[in-house]
C-alpha cells in the first residue's frame, strides 16, 4: 500500500498537530500519523499549562469556561526562598488544562482544515531516493504503509524517531538524549486532607495551603504546588536533571524544610523533558523536526509547549513557501525555518541555557540571601523570563545587583566561587546569544557558524555539546 500527500507528520502530540492544522489551513496536504490510539494520547500526563496570552498569539481558541478540559486560570502565582519566605507573586497568567481533552479539540480544529490522522500506526523506516528523504514505511493496523511525501515532519517527541534514523551525514544531528539531557519530572496528585474550607491562607502564608487557582515553586528545590483537576487536591511537582532518582533525592530534601499540609497521594505521573541544545538545524533535504524533536523547551522551566509552537509558526509559513516551488524541497529551500527561528526565540534560549549552570548552583543560604535582597530573584526577573524569554534590567538595577552581590561577599552571604561562576556564565550567556543572532543567512556559512557554537557551548558545559 502507498499513500502520498504534501506533507507528513510523525507524532500527533501539541507540536505536531499545531503545525498539521497551520499548514492545512495554508492550502497543504498533511497527514499526521500517530503510535498511540486517539483517545490515548496525552494519557500519560493529566494536567499541563499554556501561557494566557499565548492563545491569541498562536490562534489557537481558547478553552471554554465550562468545558473538561480548562481546570482554572492560574492568576495567583508566587516563588519562594528555599525557606518559603520572601515570596515573588508572579503577574502573569496561566490556563491550567487537562491534556488529553485539548488535544482532541485540537484534533477536531485539525480535521477541520484537512488534516488526515492515522492512529494506531507505527513508523519503521525512512524512505529515500536518490540520498533524498521522501517518505516512512509504518505499520497501520497490521499493514505496512509506504507514505511518500514532498516533506517530513519529525514532531515524535523525545524519542525523535526519524531524526536519529537518518544517515550519519545528511546535515542534521542524529543525538538521542542521554539522562544528562534531560529533565526528569515527578509529579505526585495530592488530596488534601482537610477541606476547602479550612485552608483560607494564601500559598506564601505560614504553613502551604493553596486556593483552588494559587501556584506556589521553590526555584531552589526546583519543586512546585500547583491545582490539580481534584478541586480538593494539588500537584506537588518536582524537576532534576540526571534521573528521577536525583528528583526523588531533591524532593526528600524539600519535604524536609517546608511543611505541607497533610495529605494522601492519589498517583504519581512521570516524563522527560529535553535539558539541552536544539540540533544546529532543523531543516533538512524534505526534512523538518519541531517540538522535542528539536529539544525546543524553555530552558527555565522545561515547558515546551508554547515554545515549540513559536518554532512550528515559522515553520508553516517557511513551508508554505518552500513548496509552491516545482521540485524536490531541499535544505536550502528551508534553511528560513533556521534563521527565523535561531535568529530570535532560539537566540534568548541560548542566552538562557548558558546562564543556567552559573546561576541555577547556588546553596540554599545564597538563595535565601538573593530573594532577600530582591535581585537575581525577584518579581521582576521572573515576570520578564516568562513573558520575554530574557532578564531586562536597567543601568541602576544592575549597579544593585552588583553592590547586593558585593556586599554578599563581605558579609558571607555569598561566595566568591560562585559569584564568579555567576559572573562567567552571563558573558558565555552575551556570546551565546550574540552568535546565534548571527545565524547563517543560507547553508553555506553554516559549517564555520557550527565550529564557533562548538567552542562556546563547550565552554558553558558539556550537555549542550
Amino acid at each position: 500500500m502507498a499513500k502520498s500527500c504534501d506533507v507528513l507528520v510523525v507524532g500527533a502530540g501539541t507540536a505536531g498537530t499545531y503545525y498539521g492544522w497551520l499548514a492545512a489551513r495554508m492550502g497543504l496536504s498533511v497527514i499526521i500519523l500517530e503510535k498511540d490510539e486517539r483517545e490515548r494520547v496525552g494519557k500519560r500526563l493529566d494536567v499541563f499549562h499554556i501561557d494566557s496570552l499565548k492563545f491569541e498569539e498562536f490562534g489557537v481558541p481558547v478553552p471554554p469556561e465550562d468545558s473538561d478540559e480548562l481546570i482554572c486560570v492560574l492568576r495567583d502565582n508566587v516563588s519562594l526562598s528555599p525557606d518559603g519566605s520572601h515570596p515573588k507573586p508572579l503577574d502573569y497568567p496561566f490556563h491550567v488544562m487537562r491534556l488529553t481533552p485539548f488535544l482532541q479539540r485540537l484534533y477536531g480544529l485539525a480535521e477541520s482544515a484537512g488534516v488526515v490522522f492515522s492512529f494506531k500506526t507505527t513508523v519503521r523506516a525512512p524512505v529515500f531516493q536518490g540520498g533524498k528523504l521522501i517518505g516512512m514505511v509504518a505499520e497501520e493496523n497490521g499493514k505496512t504503509v509506504e507514505y511518500r511525501a514532498r516533506l517530513v515532519v519529525d514532531a515524535s517527541g523525545t524519542a525523535a524517531v526519524v531524526r536519529t534514523a537518518l544517515p550519519v551525514d545528511y546535515g542534521i544531528e542524529i543525538f538521542n538524549l542521554a539522562p544528562e539531557d534531560r529533565f526528569y519530572v515527578v509529579l505526585r496528585y495530592l488530596v488534601w486532607d482537610e477541606p476547602r474550607q479550612a485552608r483560607t491562607m494564601g500559598p506564601w502564608e505560614g504553613p502551604l495551603y493553596p486556593a483552588k487557582c494559587a501556584s506556589a515553586g521553590w526555584t531552589h528545590f526546583k519543586t512546585w504546588v500547583a491545582p490539580s483537576s481534584d478541586p480538593d487536591g494539588a500537584i506537588l511537582g518536582v524537576g532534576a536533571t540526571g534521573s528521577y532518582d536525583h528528583a526523588e533525592e531533591v524532593l526528600k530534601e524539600f519535604l524536609g524544610k517546608i511543611r505541607l499540609p497533610s495529605y494522601r497521594i492519589d498517583h504519581l505521573e512521570r516524563g522527560t523533558t529535553p535539558y539541552r541544545r536544539p540540533p544546529y538545524s532543523v531543516a533538512g533535504d524534505g526534512f523538518l523536526c519541531l517540538g522535542d524533536s528539536a529539544c525546543v523547551t524553555k530552558p527555565f522551566s522545561g515547558e515546551g509547549v508554547t515554545a515549540a509552537w513559536e518554532l512550528c509558526k515559522i515553520a508553516a509559513e517557511e513551508t508554505v513557501s518552500a513548496l509552491k516551488r516545482p521540485g524536490y524541497v531541499t535544505a536550502d529551500r528551508l534553511w528560513g525555518v533556521n534563521v527565523r527561528y535561531f535568529r530570535g526565540q532560539g537566540a534568548k534560549f541560548a542566552a538562557l541555557l548558558a546562564t543556567l549552570p552559573g546561576a541555577a548552583n547556588g546553596t540554599e543560604k545564597e538563595s535565601r540571601y538573593l530573594f532577600r535582597e530582591d535581585v537575581i530573584f525577584s518579581s521582576k526577573d521572573f515576570n520578564d523570563m516568562n513573558k520575554y524569554y530574557e532578564v531586562r534590567m536597567s543601568v541602576g538595577r544592575l549597579l544593585k545587583t552588583i553592590l547586593v552581590l558585593l556586599k554578599g561577599l563581605c558579609t558571607g552571604n555569598y561566595s566568591f566561587s560562585n559569584l564568579k561562576a555567576l559572573v562567567r556564565a552571563l558573558g558565555m550567556a552575551g556570546k551565546a546569544r550574540a552568535h546565534y543572532e548571527a545565524y547563517p543567512e543560507s547553508p553555506a556559512g553554516f559549517e564555520k557558524w557550527v565550529e564557533r557554537a562548538e567552542t562556546l557551548w563547550n565552554k558553558a558545559g558539556a550537555r549542550m555539546k
